[in-house]
């Protein structure tokens, strides 16, 4: 009889998107959630509290003792994923963190070569890999309805962490805690949201060759990272911008991520719309030929982060685009480069030396 579901753990809940996670695996026909493992003992009531089904545990060893998980994903901070990832490598259990990869690039190396080596599989969930209008939106541009593709721009924002963060309880005090340490997270908003961007951009455009960036803290004074930054990735024949904030107090109106081509342009409007604009007959740009394009549906693995990694284990399939390990490593290296040059005021060329060299 073919296996129908992968037992699945989760083993850190530090990460904001843990419960969101959860819920999805709860939900994933493919999987079978045997138990999470968080330390912090406040956190661990918390969910247990919520989700008193699920079997909780305060270490990683015991839970995989008496859950035997076959597979994790692990919501740990953007450092100690390196060490989740090698713990459940040692015992043959398979790996999706939640984006991004890491902390630096010599630690999202370290994962790939830790995964590679005991021949497990690693998965990095990004949340907007499972918007049907940007795989919508890929397709329109390998078939080449805006011609060649030359700009990727991309925003993420939000208000960020609250002054009294610490005192709205435990999923609040733990998940902003953790992002607001260099050590713990790699950077501030630039690690937290250009990741996005960065990571659309390798998807779509491929590796930049340089990276700009800028940014710094310009409003939260409870803490020393950035809350703002914008990159900008140089390529042979085209850019892309791809902007984070953790001070937007409001949104005057909704700006969609864009792709430009030759030919036209392409706005992601919402997770399952976006708009398609082309040039007109005459060769020029007509705003009033743009068409507005409900996505295809996604195939039923891509409901979710948890339903593809475990389906794809149970199929023995790769794990393709923004979610592969070359990708996410890739979008590592345009982070790093990005925060190098916010400290040093200059361009920073790609390849960046490798940590495995």
């Amino acid at each position: 009889m073919t296996k129908q579901r992968i037992r699945l753990a989760f083993v850190g809940g530090e990460h904001l998107h843990f419960e969101g996670l959860l819920r999805a695996a709860l939900a994933a026909p493919s999987a079978e959630v045997v138990g999470f493992a968080i330390a912090d003992d406040e956190l661990r009531q918390w969910f247990v509290a919520a989700y008193s089904g699920v079997a909780a545990f305060a270490a990683a060893d015991e839970l995989y003792e008496r859950a035997a998980p076959e597979a994790i994903i692990t919501c740990a901070d953007n450092a100690r994923a390196v060490e989740v990832t090698a713990e459940a490598a040692a015992r043959g259990v398979q790996v999706m963190k939640e984006k991004p990869m890491a902390a630096s690039l010599a630690l999202a190396e370290q994962m790939a070569a830790t995964a590679a080596r005991a021949g497990i599989r690693l998965m990095i969930n990004w949340p907007h890999n499972w918007w049907p209008s940007l795989h919508h939106a890929k397709r329109l541009v390998d078939d080449g309805a805006i011609g060649r593709a030359w700009q990727v721009h991309h925003r993420s924002a939000h208000g960020g962490p609250p002054p009294d963060f610490l005192t709205r309880g435990p999923v609040s005090r733990v998940g902003w805690g953790w992002l607001i340490e260099r050590a713990q997270n790699g950077a501030g908003a630039a690690i937290d949201y250009c990741g996005y961007g960065a990571v659309l951009s390798r998807w779509l455009l491929g590796q930049p060759s340089r990276v700009s960036g800028m940014g710094g803290r310009y409003a939260k004074e409870f803490f020393t990272v950035d809350d703002n930054a914008v990159m900008l990735l140089g390529y042979p024949r085209g850019h892309s911008v791809i902007e984070a904030s953790w001070t937007q107090p409001a949104v005057a109106a909704p700006v969609p991520a864009q792709i430009y081509g030759e030919n036209g342009a392409i706005a992601i409007t919402s997770q399952t719309e976006l708009r398609l604009a082309n040039r007109g007959s005459a060769g020029e740009l007509v705003s009033t030929a743009a068409e507005t394009i409900t996505a295809e549906p996604l195939p039923d693995h891509f409901i979710s982060g948890p339903e593809y990694f475990c389906s794809r284990l149970l199929q023995d399939l790769p794990f393709d685009g923004m979610v592969s390990v070359a990708a996410s490593r890739d979008a590592q290296e345009i982070l790093e480069a990005g925060l190098l040059s916010m400290a040093t005021g200059q361009e920073v060329g790609l390849p960046l030396k490798s940590f495995l060299a």
